[in-house]
């Protein structure tokens, strides 16, 4: 990447990429504001996600590849219940599975025979609902009673029940001593809701009747959005390179296409995002550790309601890459392997 080694993948090579994403989230938010009781009341909740995902791209020409995305996701959501008066016992709700597929091509806008010192890709695909969006675990109601299997919480079912459009965009500069990187992917989701009820209406005592707007009672089908710009720096001649990056991702109020009804979570949060990669021959090692520094809840779509999130403070991630059918001479570039998948906000 930072010498006179081809930075791109050569026709006919594939790359198997095997990346992981670890959170916990405790701190809650509304608008941009930290609600603190939740943490002094002893009233919030554990949100813990855990993703792993096995993807494999295939470069037919110099400038077109294309990629497959495959998923599995283990989750938790837990909160006293009941909350009040006295916050009661933690119950947990627990989600695992095969999560959502996603295939998309890739296509560098510039020949890169002759832009070997920068250039810009644009994706586009699409994301299957593979992953179960109606998981269901057995935990009370919000009074701590009634045990039975109930949906769990939508920040951790493994699918979302839609299919989506991911558009995508990234791009490199090189540069003597460094190298400038940047890449944003959008999953637009035209699906309105699935048929999966919300925790409005999942932690219902018997007999109680649902509250609040309808829109809120089934879960919404969301887009989700993830940007990333910084730079990386070789430590020597060692293989090892060093990175620092702004980061951003989030869900927004509003759908890009079709309407925006159902529960969800809106919110945008930004972090610092430090990280190392080591390449040798045809591998890579990358990890990443974003580092929060601003969270917001945005209002509900429709109802207006401020509602509140948890954010994590700290997002581990991790990657392996290995190439194969590598011409002879032509090494995995040092570049921070992009381990791009966005969360979907908590509470």
């Amino acid at each position: 990447m930072f010498g006179s080694s081809n930075p791109y993948s050569q026709p006919g090579e594939t790359q198997v990429n095997v990346s992981t994403r670890n959170l916990t989230s405790t701190d809650h938010y509304s608008g941009d504001v930290e609600q603190v009781q939740r943490q002094t009341l002893g009233t919030y909740v554990v949100n813990v996600q855990h993703a792993v995902d096995v993807s494999v791209s295939h470069t037919f020409t110099e400038r077109l590849s294309m990629s497959i995305g495959v998923p599995f996701v283990a989750a938790s959501w837990g909160i006293p219940s009941p909350t009040a008066p006295t916050p009661g016992p933690r119950a947990t709700e627990n989600a695992r599975g095969l999560g959502d597929i996603s295939v998309s091509g890739r296509y560098w806008l510039l020949p890169t025979s002759r832009f070997t010192s920068g250039n810009i890709s644009a994706g586009i695909g699409v994301k299957m609902p593979t992953g179960d969006a109606s998981y269901m675990d057995t935990y009370p109601d919000r009074n701590g009673n009634n045990n039975q299997p109930r949906f769990v919480d939508q920040s951790v079912q493994p699918g979302d029940g839609g299919w989506g459009i991911t558009l995508e965009l990234a791009g490199f500069r090189r540069l003597p001593r460094a190298q400038l990187f940047g890449s944003a992917n959008y999953l637009a989701s035209p699906r309105d809701t699935n048929t999966t009820t919300s925790g409005s209406i999942n932690r219902l005592p018997p007999n109680a009747q649902p509250m609040g707007n309808p829109d809120r009672f089934y879960n919404s089908v969301p887009d989700q959005f993830m940007a990333r710009v910084g730079a990386a720096v070789p430590i020597g001649q060692t293989g090892f390179a060093g990175s620092l990056a702004w980061r951003v991702e989030g869900m927004p109020r509003y759908d890009l296409i079709g309407a925006s009804h159902g529960f969800r979570r809106p919110g945008v949060e930004m972090f610092i995002e430090p990280g190392f990669s080591y390449a040798k021959g045809s591998q890579i090692y990358a990890f990443q550790m974003p580092i929060a520094y601003y969270r917001n809840r945005f209002p509900d779509p429709y109802t207006g309601a401020s509602g509140d999130a948890t954010f994590p403070n700290y997002i581990f991630l991790a990657s392996y890459g290995y190439r194969f059918g590598s011409k002879s001479g032509h090494k995995t570039d040092t570049a921070i392997c992009p381990i791009d998948a966005p969360s979907r906000q908590e509470p």
